[in-house]
C-alpha cells in the first residue's frame, strides 16, 4: 500500500509539473494543440475504462466524440447556450447515445462487437450530412469562444488549455472512484470470468451498460472540449478513421493506464505531424513504422514501459 501510495504521488507531481511547465513555456498555438491532445486523451480515458477494464471493444468512440462536438455546437450556434454549459448536456447525450450502442454488447463479443460499432462510426458523417438543417451539413457550425478572463485576454489560448485540462482532471477523477470501488471490482470481475462474476451476484447486463455509458459521457466531454477549442466542427472531423486513432492512442498509451490517456491524446495530435515534418512524402510510412518499433519496445504501452523502468530502479536503489 505504502509502494502504491508512493507511486501515485509521483505521478501526480510528475502530471503537475508538466502541466505548469506547458502553461508557462509552450507558445500560443502549441496550447492550443496540446489542448486538443487533452481532448482526445478524455475520449481515450473512457476507452480505458471500456476496453482496458471491462473487457469490452468499441470501435465507435470517435462518433460518440463527435456527439458530444455537436452537442456543444449545436446549443451554442442554434440556441445561443454559453458554451460551457453544454458540456454537462454533451456529456449526458453521449452516455445516451453509448447506451443504444452497448446494447449489441449482451449478445455480440469480440470481433462481431468491433465490427458492429466500426459500423456505427462509418455511417456517422453520412448521418450529419443527411441531417444538414440540424448540423450545417458540409459546411459545418461554429462554436464561440469561451469568454476569457480579464488576466488572460493577451493569451486566449491559455484559458482553453486551463479549460481542457479541468475537464480532463473531473474525468480521471470519475474514473479513479470507479476503478477504486465496487464498480471497478464488478468490472474486472466479469472481464476476466464472466461466469464466476454472475454467481458471485455480478448483474453481467448492468455492468456492461454501465460500463458504455460512462465511457460514452467521456467521450461527449471530450468531444464538447473538442469544438470549444477548434472553433468549428464539420464531418470532416468525425471520419472513422477518428474511432481508429483513438483506440491506437489508447493501445499506444496503455489501455489500462490513466496517465497513459493522456499520452496517447498526445501521440494522436503530434506524432503524426511530427512524421510529416520529417518527410512529407514519407509522414505515412515514418508514423507506420513509430507504431511498430512502440508495440516491440513497450507490449504494454508507453506508460507501461515507463513504469517497468521506474520499478526497476527503485527495486535496485532499495536493494
Amino acid at each position: 500500500m505504502r509502494d502504491l501510495s508512493l507511486s501515485t504521488a509521483i505521478k501526480l507531481s510528475l502530471f503537475a509539473i508538466v502541466a505548469a511547465s506547458i502553461s508557462v513555456f509552450a507558445p500560443a498555438y502549441a496550447l492550443q494543440q496540446v489542448a486538443i491532445a487533452i481532448a482526445y486523451a478524455i475520449a481515450i480515458l473512457g476507452l480505458n475504462l471500456l476496453m482496458g477494464y471491462a473487457g469490452q471493444i468499441c470501435l465507435a468512440q470517435g462518433t460518440l466524440f463527435g456527439v458530444g462536438a455537436y452537442v456543444t455546437a449545436i446549443l451554442n450556434a442554434t440556441y445561443g447556450v454559453s458554451p460551457l454549459a453544454t458540456l454537462p448536456v454533451a456529456a449526458a447525450v453521449s452516455a445516451a447515445v453509448g447506451l443504444l450502442i452497448g446494447l449489441p454488447a449482451l449478445r455480440l463479443q469480440g470481433l462481431q462487437l468491433a465490427i458492429v460499432t466500426f459500423g456505427i462510426a462509418a455511417a456517422f458523417p453520412q448521418l450529419l450530412l443527411k441531417l444538414g438543417s440540424l448540423t450545417g451539413g458540409v459546411s459545418g457550425l461554429p462554436v464561440d469562444a469561451p469568454e476569457t478572463p480579464g488576466f488572460m485576454t493577451d493569451v486566449p489560448e491559455l484559458w482553453l488549455y486551463l479549460i481542457a485540462l479541468a475537464c480532463a482532471g473531473i474525468g480521471a477523477l470519475l474514473v479513479s472512484r470507479v476503478l477504486f470501488g465496487d464498480a471497478g471490482r464488478a468490472l474486472r470481475a466479469q472481464r476476466d470470468n464472466p461466469q464466476i462474476a454472475q454467481a458471485l451476484g455480478v448483474n453481467l447486463t448492468r455492468t456492461r451498460l454501465w460500463a458504455f455509458a460512462t465511457s460514452s459521457a467521456l467521450a461527449g466531454l471530450g468531444g464538447g472540449v473538442f469544438a470549444i477549442v477548434s472553433g468549428f466542427i464539420s464531418p470532416e472531423s468525425f471520419l472513422a478513421i477518428l474511432s481508429i486513432n483513438i483506440v491506437i492512442g489508447s493501445i499506444v498509451g496503455g489501455v489500462t493506464s490513466m496517465a497513459g490517456a493522456f499520452v496517447g491524446g498526445l501521440f494522436m495530435v503530434f506524432v503524426p505531424s511530427w512524421a510529416s515534418d520529417i518527410n512529407l512524402s514519407l509522414g505515412n510510412l515514418i508514423y507506420g513504422l513509430a507504431l511498430i518499433l512502440i508495440m516491440m519496445v513497450a507490449r504494454n504501452g508507453i506508460t507501461g514501459f515507463i513504469e517497468k523502468w521506474i520499478s526497476m530502479i527503485f527495486r535496485r536503489a532499495a536493494g
